[in-house]
């Protein structure tokens, strides 16, 4: 029995993640939509940056992958 959650297409600004939640993809693509240090200082924008759910793109999973990754 594969007890491994699945990896989900997520949409975070202009890049496509594979995660097994939102707060994963938010976490992954952030720094390269700004330096760590600018989201510390500006709690309000990592508040709002959000990881849309984008269903549509599940079938563009690479299947080789087990761990989250941004698609290039």
């Amino acid at each position: 029995m594969n007890t491994e959650p699945t990896l989900r297409a997520y949409r975070v600004e202009q890049y496509r993640v594979f995660a097994t939640r939102g707060t994963e993809a938010k976490v992954l693509a952030a720094p390269l939509l700004r330096p760590m240090e600018e989201w510390r200082e500006d709690v309000s924008a990592w508040v709002a940056l959000r990881a849309q759910r984008t269903p549509e793109h599940d079938h563009l999973l690479d299947p080789s992958k087990t761990e989250a990754y941004i698609d290039s």
